[in-house]
């Protein structure tokens, strides 16, 4: 099994030493940040398994596709996109990313049925319009491939909530799980595997005070370890901070 958290780890330090980046940071600060991400990940690695082609759709750095090529090795051809000029070298060259720069609010420079899976690691509730978003990522998947979506947040999180009323960092769409699954089905996906994700938070935030706060820091790290019993207890998992969807891209649906 890949060392994902160690490995990441590392290219974030890579990263530092070449350019300092308040988002990097953030989702950097500690390992609890990072076993956030490699925690989803490996829940759904599965999805990878004799992918040739993949793209990670608004990738930013790429620690997404960085832990695609650890698990799949130099076999898999890997494409990157989003709306900011490549500046993650550490990253990219790591993952032997091909990058593109976005120049559309949702289409994309890729040609119809061009991947395997596409990933989409907190990306959906930023763009402009979800709806044409994942019609257009039906267009460049393979018929029978899917769409990993993660990091979606969950309309229900307490963490959501909070920030809200505290005036912190906090999203402007949010989705249910039942909403977010409704959606992959009239979009042409098929939902195959979805759940909660992140119970206890993980202080992930360039704003500063509690979330750079090392005693705040200290108690996520130690709790960060209940996540994937909470993630599985209900009602509890209704207030996850967020949700992920495996959608399998259909021709037709058939009863």
């Amino acid at each position: 099994m890949p060392k994902y958290v160690e490995e990441l780890a590392k290219l974030y330090a890579q990263q530092s030493e070449i350019s300092k980046d308040p988002y990097l940071h953030a989702h950097s600060i500690i390992f609890a940040v990072i076993r956030r991400q490699v925690s989803i990940f490996e829940r759904c690695q599965e999805v990878f398994n004799g992918a040739h082609s993949v793209l990670d759709w608004g990738c930013r750095h790429a620690a997404d596709a960085c832990m695609v090529r650890m698990l799949a090795g130099p076999g898999v051809e890997l494409h990157g996109c989003d709306v900011d000029d490549p500046a993650y070298s550490a990253f990219f060259d790591f993952a032997g990313l091909k990058y593109a720069k976005l120049e559309h609010t949702y289409l994309l420079p890729y040609e119809d049925n061009s991947f395997d899976v596409v990933i989409g690691s907190g990306v959906l509730e930023h763009v402009a319009n979800d709806s044409e978003s994942l019609k257009e990522l039906y267009r460049v998947i393979r018929p029978g491939g899917h769409f990993m979506m993660t990091m979606l947040p969950n309309r229900y999180s307490y963490t959501e909530w909070l920030n809200r009323h505290l005036k912190n960092p906090s999203h402007m769409r949010l989705y249910s799980l039942n909403e977010a699954k409704h959606m992959f089905m009239h979009h042409g996906f098929r939902p195959m595997v979805f759940g909660y994700h992140q119970i206890v938070p993980s202080l992930s935030s360039s704003k500063g005070g509690i979330f750079d706060s090392p005693y705040a820091n200290k108690f996520v790290e130690w709790a960060f370890g209940f996540n994937s019993f909470l993630e599985r207890v209900w009602p509890i998992n209704r207030l996850s901070t967020n949700i992920f969807v495996i959608g399998k891209k259909e021709l037709a649906f058939h009863g």
